[in-house]
């Protein structure tokens, strides 16, 4: 359509600055007027008309303009892209009484909610689910290379062993095949929009592999790589033959339901395990160098606000717990449930908005550590499938602008937290280009205070993370970056949190370095292997191979390994081992590493 080539003629003349929402709109009106059109088009018709006078050359690729089109950023600002799929219904071996129980979807799940009516109108089927979310990304302007897989249900080991090989196998086979396939599929407006590409598997003669080993293989070099993949289970579920089995699937985090430290909390709601089956299984999880996150809910009956901050205090204090990441999910009255009938009866009394944003603010500022990632302060449930709670849809919103207003009081606080906390020892390092220097230039933490000041509302890495405050980088500045080493204790034994940040307590990049003393019983592995247990670059996701103007792929990613390397080479170990993705071992193979079973191995003696 000559109107929307029009627009992004016009918008291709502005400067960077220029390019700001405001002046998209003006353009849009503008231009609208003079073709006589009512309607605006949409940032997405945009986006794909632009990539089309891209790959036509008639315009140059312009960054800063294909992020201003872009929609929901936020999906891409930590680096990857997250792509959620939901397994079909199955008997849930849990009897929660705060879970509904729909017919026709997973126990928990709500058939209205966003990921969970997408899974519906996609029969379930994994490779219909990818593909309808892959295509709606990259319509929205999203590069999908590096992919976060998430499989959603709570009780992922429940199903047969059968069913989840061959779900996670077509999870490959599809980020696999999805080029070769997606100029077939078609809008359809019959369906809402959480669903709205139509997929006849049928009629696209799909070339499946043969086997989940050689999907893993195609995906290590295939346009959409899945970096993570997660799943989800219950605490009393976690066996060694489970984790095992995991990581033959390429599994490299755990979400898992904690909901409560108090046993008497998850007797009465009915959990049927106890915080020490929690431990025992985050123990041996940790043993194979899983990412952990858990889930909590605060106000479960026969709870209180006083006794949920303490959970969330014991949760990161006792070395068998310290999640890597948290959700919090208040909890919800919803019809059909065991609780409604307490609700009901006047038995239970729902949270409040004031109550629950207490609870947070509580925990934000006292009791999350800057190692450790808040995904969620609520779980998207409709608020028309809510009896009764509060329906307030942007929370973490509230919360964070009331934690804004009060930064400056938190300044102290948070600078403390950071750098003096009791719980772990930190060092500090100036920046340097050559990595063989970056351990001998300590910075003394008098000059790191006199330049820090707060802009982030809780310590959490999401809360720290850079995204596209490349302002923050001044990269002729050796002392606008820094190498931070956060040293904690955790059941398995010490763990470091390695960091690039900005003197305002910016988070850029990081690693997870575990030195264990309880070794996980892998007989090719053998003792003293030091275990890289995430490592993750922040900033806009970027294409594999392309050194753009935003965090990624400058090479940073090499010298916190390096680092990474030299600590466990100096604490005795002989090797070092990552739990890799399947579609970054190539990152890894960079720099030395080679694949031993379903990890990037490297020896250090």
């Amino acid at each position: 359509m000559k109107l929307l080539e029009e627009i992004i003629f016009e918008l291709s003349k502005l400067s960077e600055d220029q390019l700001t929402n405001e002046n998209l709109h003006q353009i849009k009106k503008n231009i609208t007027k003079k073709y006589n059109v009512t309607a605006l088009p949409t940032n997405i018709q945009l986006q794909k008309k632009y990539q089309e006078l891209v790959n036509l050359w008639k315009i140059k690729e312009n960054k800063a303009l294909k992020f201003l089109l872009m929609k929901r950023k936020v999906r891409s600002l930590s680096g990857i892209v997250p792509i959620q799929v939901l397994t079909k219904p199955w008997p849930c071996p849990g009897k929660c009484i705060f879970c509904p129980d729909e017919a026709r979807m997973p126990k928990s799940y709500i058939s209205s909610e966003p990921w969970a009516q997408r899974a519906l109108l996609n029969d379930f089927d994994p490779i219909k689910q990818v593909y309808n979310r892959l295509l709606s990304l990259q319509s929205s302007g999203h590069n999908t290379d590096k992919i976060e897989m998430i499989v959603l249900w709570w009780s992922f080991d429940a199903y047969p062993y059968e069913y989840k090989l061959d779900f996670i196998k077509k999870l490959y086979d599809a980020c696999n095949t999805f080029e070769d396939v997606k100029s077939k599929l078609s809008l359809s407006s019959e369906h809402p929009k959480s669903a709205r590409f139509t997929i006849d598997l049928d009629k696209l003669d799909i070339k499946l592999s043969s086997s989940l080993e050689e999907a893993q293989k195609i995906n290590e070099n295939a346009k959409n790589r899945i970096i993570w993949l997660t799943i989800e289970t219950r605490p009393d579920l976690v066996t060694e033959e489970n984790v095992r089995f995991w990581r033959k699937l390429g599994v490299t985090r755990l979400e898992i339901w904690v909901q409560s430290v108090f046993n008497d909390v998850l007797q009465a709601n009915k959990r049927w395990h106890t915080i020490e089956d929690v431990k025992k299984a985050l123990h041996l999880v940790r043993k194979y160098w899983l990412k952990i996150s858990v889930h909590m809910m605060p106000w479960l009956y026969k709870s209180n606000p006083e006794k949920d901050i303490e959970s969330f205090k014991i949760l990161f204090e006792d070395p068998y717990l310290k999640p890597d990441e948290l959700k919090f999910y208040p909890t919800s009255v919803i019809p059909n449930t065991e609780l409604y009938d307490l609700w009901k009866k006047w038995d239970y009394k729902p949270i409040t908005t004031e109550e629950i944003k207490y609870i947070v603010k509580k925990v934000k500022q006292n009791y999350i550590p800057p190692y450790t990632r808040i995904k969620r302060l609520i779980r998207d449930i409709p608020s028309q499938e809510i009896a009764s709670w509060s329906k307030i849809t942007n929370l973490r919103q509230l919360i964070n602008q009331e934690l804004l207003e009060e930064k400056d009081l938190l300044n102290d606080k948070y600078f403390m937290r950071l750098f003096c906390d009791n719980d772990y020892k930190v060092s500090i390092f100036k920046f340097t280009p050559n990595q063989e220097d970056l351990l001998k230039n300590p910075v003394d933490i008098s000059t790191v205070r006199k330049y820090f000041h707060n802009n982030f509302v809780c310590l959490c890495t999401r809360c720290r993370e850079i995204r596209n405050k490349t302002s923050a980088l001044q990269m002729d500045n050796d002392m606008s970056i820094l190498l931070v080493i956060r040293k904690y204790n955790s059941s398995v034994w010490e763990e470091y949190f390695i960091s690039f940040e900005t003197l305002e307590g910016y988070l850029i990049w990081f690693v997870r370095l575990l030195l264990p003393k309880d070794f996980a019983n892998w007989e090719w592995l053998g003792e003293n292997v030091a275990l890289i247990r995430e490592l993750h670059v922040y900033g806009l996701e970027q294409k594999i191979g392309k050194a753009e103007e935003w965090v990624q792929h400058r090479g940073f990613w090499k010298k916190l390994m390096y680092v990474a390397e030299q600590i466990a080479f100096k604490n005795w170990y002989k090797k070092i081992s990552v739990i890799s993705g399947v579609g970054v071992r190539w990152f890894y193979r960079k720099i030395g590493y080679n694949l031993e079973w379903t990890y990037m191995v490297k020896n250090l003696a």
